[in-house]
């Protein structure tokens, strides 16, 4: 890894002896000398004694904390947010909060605030960092950056006082709680906002702090103080102020620690997070350190073709259809009113032309198709991906990665978000000279955790048998299939029945989001009679499964949350009978909430395994890991990958024979199933589109 460039012209005039036969481990400082004041530590010599002291003292964790600014301005949101490159941060200032208890349990902690600038110092920090010790930060993906910047490892446990937090109320402040029953779009999207600013505040260090009764001594300046780091220059003195700033927020987490601690042990939450989501912490911010690299010549072309045609898709809206926006809410609502289509697009008590309704509605109308294909141009036009802003330095993107980012405990990523990233963009994603791209899917995961969570042995078998859905379609449609049809392989069913098995994909898919009769006869164009005949046909199919089902949500309205395989938990934010919404994420939960920990269980064991291959992840998404490695072990890299992923899906539960899927056809590109011509298709399908609907026109 390297460093900035003043810190290699630093460390190329100094060099330092090696810590393990310069340090005297005879006790230099008495613990009085270090207790109750802030000790700035800017030398080799007050750095080798502050070491000396930790290693021989019973420490019970270290709470840290560090300052810094970036070497490049960020990219400009919102008002709110800013989008840094991680790897143009500079750090300046490192402390630490090094605690030891006392018999009366009040505990005694040491501050120490060190100068990250003086490279001598690095080596004495290596040391430190290589501890068992618990370090305690509040949201420490930046510290990590921080020491990654400087090549210095991260600590051997993590504790992050802020992911705990989100952890601790995860579903409180889900947005649908402020919403009424005649909420109308407008609505909803003020209540996500709300809801977001409450977590970004209740979050926050100086609330945390509020919560537990612990003392943040300059609460009131932070705001000013972290922009004065911001703006520091490399060679200015720091004052005094900044030094016990820094110092304040290492006291807190250190402080926050145990309370936490007792807190999970209350909440039975302590296994899942010293097990898994502590360790995602730094799992998650190595992805986010690594980034992507974007093809440049390939995003120009991209950009070009999109703009084209979103122009002509435009131009052939307004010309034939007289819709001369195509966001605009008013001219939509016009056209279909005089079509006697209105009524298709009401949600609730308000007309919506939004993604999901025009794709249920795309076959009522020829101008759909196109709204939706101009609609996904721009959108695809507005991904952030295509804006040469976001990349890094080092000439890779990156995103951020939000843990925790959704109430199942998944996570989420914006500027750009990569785990939304549309098919057609995805081939933009190239790997380094010498480095190959590959992917591992589990096949129907949700499916199997389901089967497991709830404890029907029927699902399971199905499961086990290779292709789930195949199975359930073999057994449900067995009286209208041929004999030799009824137990095919998997593979062969699929291409053969492939409407049988989408039906019973439906329907699963129905038991895992709470499908309602309504929604599954749209998803399969027939009536609502039939949808509910084919559900309740499907449910008999597993009546263990339909049984634990209720009894999940009845039990989860009274205790209030929902719980996964890990005991994370989803928390109702009221009392009463449940909503058919919550009925719903009280059943769901312990499948897709289970599915997310076993994800981040197996990234973590990735994460640590790749680095002895030059591997590493670079998009989590879903139920695969994307990744790069070298050539020369991209084969191994992949087959270690699988396994791992079978591995741990099994370590949970047992029962569960799983599959994956493996692609590394096409190593030059992240793509599916070696496929990298996706944006090619799209747009001759567009080119396809409106000559077909120019040939309507004039037949008409």
């Amino acid at each position: 890894m390297k460093l900035l460039p003043s810190w290699n012209e630093r460390m190329q005039k100094f060099v330092p002896e090696p810590v393990a036969r310069s340090i005297d481990y005879g006790l230099k400082k008495s613990p009085r000398y270090y207790a109750r004041k802030i000790n700035f530590i800017e030398s080799l010599e007050d750095a080798q004694n502050m070491l000396n002291f930790v290693l021989q003292r019973p420490i019970s964790h270290i709470g840290f904390d560090t300052e810094f600014r970036y070497g490049r301005p960020g990219v400009v949101i919102d008002k709110r947010n800013t989008a840094y490159d991680p790897k143009s941060i500079r750090p300046l200032l490192l402390s630490l909060a090094v605690a030891e208890p006392f018999d009366d349990e009040k505990g005694c902690l040491y501050n120490f605030v060190l100068d990250l600038r003086k490279p001598e110092l690095l080596p004495v920090l290596k040391e430190l960092f290589w501890l068992p010790v618990t370090f305690s930060g509040h949201f420490a993906k930046v510290e990590l950056f921080c020491l990654w910047q400087l090549g210095l490892p991260e600590p051997n446990i993590l504790w992050d006082t802020f992911i705990f937090e989100k952890a601790l109320h995860l579903g409180r402040y889900h947005h649908k709680y402020k919403l009424h029953k005649l909420a109308d779009e407008i609505d909803e999207i003020r209540a996500k906002e709300e809801a977001k600013e409450k977590e970004r505040f209740g979050f926050s260090l100086v609330a945390t702090c509020q919560r537990y009764g612990v003392a943040h001594g300059m609460e009131t300046e932070k705001e000013r103080l972290q922009q004065s780091f911001l703006s520091h220059t490399d060679d200015a003195m720091f004052s005094e102020e900044q030094i016990a700033y820094a110092a304040e927020d290492a006291i807190a987490a250190g402080h926050l620690y145990p309370l936490q601690v007792q807190k999970a042990v209350q909440n039975d939450l302590l296994h899942h997070f010293k097990t898994v989501e502590m360790a995602w912490v730094i799992t998650k911010a190595r992805i986010e350190w690594s980034g992507v690299r974007a093809d440049k010549k390939k995003r120009d072309e991209v950009i070009a073709k999109i703009s084209m045609y979103k122009k002509e898709l435009e131009d052939h809206i307004a010309v034939e259809y007289g819709i001369k926006n195509i966001r605009s809410h008013k001219q939509l609502k016009t056209f279909f009113q005089s079509h006697g289509l209105l009524q298709k697009f009401k949600r609730g008590h308000k007309v919506s032309f939004d993604k999901k309704i025009l794709n249920r509605n795309a076959g009522l109308h020829p101008a759909i198709h196109l709204l939706r294909a101009a609609r996904r141009a721009s959108d695809l036009l507005a991904d952030k991906l295509l804006s040469p802003e976001f990349v890094g330095r080092d000439g890779r993107v990156r995103a951020e990665h939000r843990q925790l980012g959704t109430d199942t405990g998944r996570q989420t990523s914006r500027w750009p978000n990569f785990l939304g990233l549309d098919r057609v963009l995805r081939p933009l994603v190239i790997p380094e000279t010498g480095y190959g791209v590959g992917e591992v899917d589990w096949s129907q995961v949700e499916v199997g955790v389901a089967a497991a969570m709830y404890g029907d042995d029927e699902l399971v078998r199905m499961f086990n048998a290779g292709d789930v859905y195949s199975a359930m379609a073999q057994h449900f449609f067995r009286d209208d299939l041929p004999e030799g049809d009824r137990t095919i392989a998997g593979k062969d069913f699929k291409i053969k029945h492939k409407d049988l098995r989408n039906q019973m994909k439906s329907c699963t898919l129905g038991i895992i989001y709470g499908i309602t009769p309504v929604g599954l006869s749209q998803t399969l164009g027939t009536t609502k009679a039939k949808a509910a005949s084919l559900q309740k046909r499907f449910m008999a199919m597993f009546s263990h499964l339909q049984s634990a089902l209720i009894i999940a949500a009845q039990c989860g309205a009274i205790r209030g949350y929902a719980f996964t395989i890990s005991g994370l938990k989803r928390y109702r934010a009221k009392s009463g009978d449940a909503s058919h919404w919550e009925r719903n994420w009280l059943t769901n939960h312990p499948v897709q909430g289970s599915a997310a920990v076993v994800f981040k269980a197996a990234g973590n064991r990735l994460d640590r395994l790749y680095q002895q291959y030059g591997a590493k992840i670079i998009i989590p998404l879903h139920d695969a890991f994307i990744f790069e490695a070298p050539l020369s072990e991209l084969k191994h890299v992949a087959e270690l990958t699988a396994r791992v992923m079978c591995d741990t899906l099994q370590e949970y539960f047992p029962a569960l024979r799983p599959q994956v899927e493996v692609n590394i056809c096409r190593p030059d590109c992240w793509n599916k199933d070696g496929d990298g011509e996706e944006l090619d298709r799209w747009i001759e399908s567009l080119k396809g589109l409106m000559k077909g609907q120019e040939k309507c026109n004039m037949e008409v």
